[in-house]
């Protein structure tokens, strides 16, 4: 009588095996999306339960300074990073909260907002007074809560998205210093001139809301960062641990456990002879044609300022009547600015985009632009996270410089001062 092939024996042995024995991870499994579940609850009642207020920063007539300022702020900012032992973490779902930089252009007005909670507000009013001396920083109602909560509906149009990178996190952007130009009168193109202009120009009933959410994160983005060095630049030190992938691991482990019992074969790899590696350079850096050693440079100085876990969240509202295409085009292309092929740019993400091609086309559109538009009224943190430095997020916020007029930006015509010396108080 012939015998069956080994691999449906195999299959046999594996598919008993997994009738008597596979039960035995699932309290794991259950446990780990209870835990997932808990988080996620926790978490959100503690940002609910914080104060939240919005600041509106004021500038002064004429700024000076370049967006080198701002960096200095964001590097201040970084103090924010808090940590939670395991009860305040589980119990009280306590975290490292986030902050919203925001730009708002409404009717051709165009205001800089912070929205913070307000065990932050401290830090962030004297970080700026530091650097902007002149700045009037005021506490006002929230802009958003002007806005009907139904959008989109009849009165009101909405589109909006949330922009990735197009590279890893350790990429940098074009950031402000490649804007400047030594021989130049004005020395510096403001990076944020095409997105001003495009605020100055919103017709009335027209609103463009930008989002820099932000929280400041740990060095792990930075090891990554000088793991991607080492495997450019060719180093032979560089572990192939640092850039593992658990589930891949996983999977290949249970690959070889049934390729070994079932099948009675060694597991790719396994058995043959390690070859030793010829001895040679530490690094092929000397190799490296000039364009690539640019890139390496770049991420070398990239990963060595401080860093934060953050998103953008754009967003067009206006009423039907004056919705305007054209104006999605143009914040778009006021963000391609920054970006470069060899390094880091940014695109939208398709899997929030307002852009469907097949099935419920209509629905699917309009339940993203609604969540989108609650996800901005709220501060809701994007899931698709990625990493700035300090120069990136200086680069992209940052008050408009003396050399780009901004006719439409409020700005204080009278500054305040302190009392002189001696004044009797009556």
């Amino acid at each position: 009588m012939p015998q069956p092939p080994d691999i449906f024996v195999g299959i046999s042995v594996f598919a008993r095996f997994m009738y008597d024995w596979g039960w035995i991870p699932l309290p794991f499994v259950l446990f780990f999306a209870w835990r997932a579940l808990w988080l996620y609850y926790v978490e959100l009642r503690y940002i609910a339960r914080a104060d939240w207020i919005t600041l509106e920063l004021k500038i002064p007539h004429t700024v000076e300074s370049t967006p080198k300022a701002m960096e200095q702020i964001f590097a201040g900012l970084h103090g924010m990073k808090t940590r939670a032992n395991l009860k305040e973490h589980y119990l009280e779902g306590k975290h490292q909260l986030h902050i919203s930089m925001e730009i708002v252009g409404t009717g051709g007005t165009i205001h800089f907002f912070i929205r913070t909670p307000r065990q932050f507000q401290r830090l962030i009013e004297s970080q700026i007074y530091a650097q902007y001396k002149d700045a009037e920083i005021t506490e006002v109602e929230d802009y958003t809560a002007m806005m009907p909560p139904g959008i989109p509906n009849e009165e009101y149009e909405a589109w909006g998205t949330e922009l990735i990178f197009t590279k890893d996190d350790a990429y940098p952007i074009r950031t402000y210093r490649f804007f400047e130009e030594p021989s130049s009168e004005k020395k510096f193109v403001d990076p944020l001139a095409a997105l001003m202009e495009l605020l100055g120009e919103l017709g009335e009933g027209e609103h463009i809301w930008v989002q820099y959410l932000m929280k400041p994160t740990g060095d792990e983005w930075q090891r990554k960062g000088q793991y991607l060095i080492d495997r450019l630049i060719g180093k032979r030190s560089a572990k192939t641990s640092s850039g593992t992938n658990i589930p891949e691991e996983i999977f290949q482990f249970f690959s070889d456990m049934f390729t070994t019992l079932f099948l009675g074969q060694e597991p790719a790899g396994v058995g043959s002879e390690v070859k030793k590696e010829k001895e040679g350079p530490e690094t092929l850096m000397q190799h490296l044609p000039p364009g690539m050693k640019d890139t390496v440079a770049a991420l070398e100085e990239s990963i060595s300022k401080h860093g934060f876990e953050a998103g953008i969240r754009i967003l067009y509202i206006a009423k039907t009547e004056s919705f305007q295409s054209a104006s999605i085009a143009a914040v778009m292309g006021a963000f391609k600015l920054f970006s470069t092929y060899n390094l880091n740019g940014f695109k939208p993400n398709n899997a929030v985009t307002p852009s469907i091609d097949y099935v419920f086309k209509k629905t699917r559109e309009y339940l993203r632009k609604k969540k989108l538009y609650q996800h901005a009224r709220t501060r809701y943190f994007v899931r698709n996270k990625i990493i700035f430095n300090t120069e990136e997020l200086a680069t992209i916020y940052h008050v408009p410089s003396i050399v780009m007029e901004v006719p439409l930006l409020p700005k204080i015509t009278a500054k305040k001062a302190e009392p002189p010396a001696g004044l009797p108080i009556i």
